[in-house]
């Protein structure tokens, strides 16, 4: 069959010889000007795609490095050689100041990235925006010199050669994750805005061809006797439709419908036909496919090995809470996620959703293997409704299940760490609980030199504590001798504490009365307060946090303002870590 749409012979690259210029038709300075670097349409995938590679690979391979230190500092001997250097210290505060502070723009409801990635991001515009513009003329000054205008031509190449970076940043199985220790999800904020800049160089790259033909006359002959305008156009219109779906508003209400429509979209292959193997683009899609089609190797050959799962359990909580519970041999650290797989229900099992695990793999401290996957799901609509539905009704309470996974989790080595504040927002406590119960269980074989550890809890109403009450009693009763584990809980909802029978002496601000091992309050907690006071004191700190995006913004804001007092030298603690998890990414 004839590839009517690409030139032929078809080639994996095209020829570097240059041809059709008129040399007597150009000034020697024109002439001479087409023929060197960043100039030279022949050269130009060198020049730019190849800067291109250059950047994002070094990037990968400077934080590579990072993370290559910061594992060897959560060794316990490495840590306190580390700790004891004092510029080592402040220039990771300094870091983390960065990577703990949000930005909140109350007119529009937005939670920014951390400030460490909107750094990066801004890095990449910067240096993208340098690549685009620094190098002149945009346009050539005489059509001799080619019908390429140069800032569409190094546009385009920059954008090829963002391709495969923008492909494997969306993985699950993730290489630049597995180098620079980031999970897949905190890698989206990178996807998305290498979306973006490859959408704007997109852009650049087409106008000037499109304003140049309409200005010579000569778009209608170009449409009709050449691929290249159709297929650009076959690209655009995608990719257009791909970025802005991308946009968090319009991504998170419809977020079934973008995933789907996300992978069936035809940019990439109207973009591969519009490349025609010019010089080496293809080599950018061959690259694409290779990594892009090992991480979906990988990824469904892990879901084969880990097997089929005959039953899942749902069973429905208090507070409009539905509970997954899944016997299984597989491993899985504390705060790790699984893609869960329902085949018997229905239209869901053509999708597979995220749950973190709640419960702990296997009894022996230094086994993660076989136990039961525990799950937690606020009840919001689609997969969760269904759930809900299934463990109301009075038959089927089982089904099916694939898991993809493990995913994500928590990099550091908590045992390497002085205290431990956890801290959990509504169903977040779901990824903070099996932190405290594994501190627990390794702190009873002597691996931890952990000795303080706390947890707080804030829920709407009292029903919620019922998710794990007793699994947080039994933890503080089973703390080992030396090791001090507390648990605050915090009902913020006051009308929902009069609905629930409490007494009106109880709806102070502050506490409420405790028993004898978990201290209970009304209102909301003064997250602020709770963590400069627990990060007061000498030693290291160790912060986890995950609930709604304000709840995670106050934590990450005092977290930032401890860590730039130690960077001041004005902090008796020496080490602050901080992990923050969201509900969705």
């Amino acid at each position: 069959m004839t590839l009517i749409w690409l030139d032929h012979p078809v080639l994996w690259h095209s020829p570097r010889i240059p041809s059709g210029y008129n040399s007597t038709a150009m000034t020697p300075e024109e002439f001479a000007l087409i023929r060197t670097r960043w100039h030279n349409w022949y050269t130009a995938d060198w020049d730019y795609a190849r800067t291109t590679v250059y950047f994002f690979c070094a990037g990968i391979v400077l934080f590579a490095l990072v993370n290559m230190l910061f594992q060897l500092g959560q060794r316990t001997r490495a840590a306190g050689v580390l700790r004891k250097v004092s510029l080592y210290r402040k220039v990771v505060a300094a870091w983390r100041t960065l990577g703990s502070r949000q930005i909140y723009v109350s007119a529009v409801n937005y939670y920014s990235p951390p400030l460490s990635a909107v750094t990066i991001v801004a890095a990449l515009v910067a240096f993208f925006a340098s690549l685009t513009f620094a190098v002149r003329p945009y346009l050539w000054p005489n059509m001799a010199m080619g019908h390429s205008p140069p800032i569409a031509t190094r546009s385009g190449w920059i954008s090829i050669a963002i391709l495969p970076f923008l492909l494997v940043l969306a993985t699950k199985v993730n290489l630049i994750g597995m180098v620079t220790g980031v999970s897949h999800e905190k890698l989206q904020v990178y996807h998305r805005w290498t979306a973006w800049i490859m959408y704007i160089t997109s852009l650049i790259h087409a106008f000037p061809f499109i304003v140049q033909c309409i200005r010579d006359g000569e778009m209608a002959t170009n449409w009709s006797t050449t691929s290249w305008y159709w297929t650009g156009v076959a690209a655009l219109v995608p990719q257009t439709w791909l970025v802005f779906m991308s946009w968090g508003p319009i991504r998170n209400r419809y977020y079934e419908m973008f995933k789907k429509l996300h992978f069936i979209a035809i940019f990439v292959s109207a973009l591969f036909i519009h490349c025609n193997f010019t010089l080496t683009s293809w080599d950018y899609f061959w690259a694409s496919a290779a990594l892009y089609g090992f991480s979906w190797f990988a990824r469904y050959g892990r879901t084969l090995v880990n097997g089929l799962n005959p039953d899942a359990s749902f069973e429905a909580l208090l507070d409009n809470m539905v509970k997954v519970t899944i016997p299984t041999k597989l491993k899985w650290r504390p705060g790790q996620h699984f893609f869960v797989r329902f085949l018997d229900l229905g239209i869901h099992a053509a999708s597979s959703h995220p749950f973190t695990v709640a419960s702990l793999a296997g009894s022996d401290p230094k086994d993660s293997g076989s136990g039961v996957i525990e799950m937690y799901a606020r009840v919001h609509g689609g997969i969760t409704t269904r759930l809900r539905a299934v463990a109301e009704q009075g038959s089927l309470k089982t089904s099916r299940v694939l898991l993809d996974g493990p995913y994500g989790g928590v990099e550091a080595n908590f045992q390497v760490y002085d205290r431990v504040l956890l801290l959990g927002g509504g169903s977040g406590v779901t990824f903070v609980v099996p932190l405290l119960l594994d501190i627990i269980r390794r702190s009873k074989s002597g691996e931890l030199t952990c000795r303080r550890v706390h947890l707080v809890w804030a829920v709407r109403t009292s029903n919620a504590l019922s998710w794990f009450n007793s699994v947080l009693s039994e933890a503080v009763k089973g703390a080992p001798e030396g090791v001090s584990v507390s648990v605050t809980h915090y009902v913020t909802d006051l009308a929902a504490l009069i609905d629930d029978g409490a007494s009106t002496e109880t709806k102070s601000e502050t506490s409420t009365g405790t028993d004898d091992i978990i201290a209970k309050h009304s209102g909301r907690p003064d997250l602020p307060c709770i963590v400069r006071e627990f990060c007061a004191d000498p030693g290291t700190v160790a912060i986890a946090t995950c609930g709604p995006s304000s709840f995670n913004l106050d934590v990450g804001t005092a977290v930032s303002e401890c860590e730039f007092d130690i960077v001041r030298g004005k902090s008796q603690c020496s080490e602050i870590y901080f992990h923050g998890e969201s509900y969705s990414w």
